[in-house]
């Protein structure tokens, strides 16, 4: 029988890894090895890869085990576009706590990337739609590794996120949306470089 909050530290370790590139894209997940290093058994490791294939952080082609998965140039591009998309698509509802998010939004976080994240989760929580924010956390989880390279590739990230802030903030929609579509349009056209990086790690 698993130890009660087994199941949620491995789950919990294993995405980490997943979010900040440990793993190269198509590297074989072994449950027996994975169970030695975190210490657990191979039963909650196993369901905690299963779960991680439903949140598609993990891939079972076939199901002949487990892998991180191949990103295309192609596939990447779809990922920047949704997450563009969700993002316009809260600007459209009515925003259910503007007053509210602003103490959040001055909060300091750690680093650029934290910032930028923190501004996009406030955003999908605004339009009132808890699956909204759910979508976003899926997928933001996903391109984590791609939003760690992005700095070595891009200049006036600050500049962009203030940006992004301000219009935030003000809860200027127009200005908002604007800075949205240059955020990933400046990351669509990186593509094959991150990719590149990831790939060549």
């Amino acid at each position: 029988m698993t130890p009660p909050g087994t199941f949620e530290r491995v789950y919990a370790a294993i995405k980490q890894r997943l979010r900040i590139g440990f793993y190269r894209p198509g590297e074989k997940l072994e449950p027996a090895v994975l169970s030695d290093e975190l210490n657990a058994s191979v039963t909650p490791v196993r369901d905690a890869l299963h779960r991680l294939t439903g949140e598609r952080l993990v891939e079972a082609p076939r199901h002949e085990g487990f892998r991180t998965p191949m990103i295309t140039e192609t596939m990447l591009r779809h990922l920047y576009v949704w997450h563009r998309d969700l993002l316009i698509l809260a600007l459209v509802n009515r925003w259910s706590h503007v007053p509210q998010c602003h103490e959040e939004l001055s909060s300091s976080a750690n680093g650029v990337g934290e910032r930028q994240r923190a501004f996009f989760r406030m955003l999908a929580s605004m339009s009132g739609n808890p699956e909204h924010l759910h979508a976003f956390e899926a997928l933001s989880d996903r391109l984590e590794p791609f939003h760690r390279l992005e700095g070595a590739l891009l200049d006036a990230i600050e500049e962009e996120t203030e940006e992004i802030g301000v219009a935030l903030r003000s809860a200027n929609r127009a200005q908002l949306r604007r800075a949205l579509i240059r955020y990933h349009r400046r990351r669509e056209r990186i593509v094959p470089e991150l990719l590149e990086r990831l790939y060549g790690r």
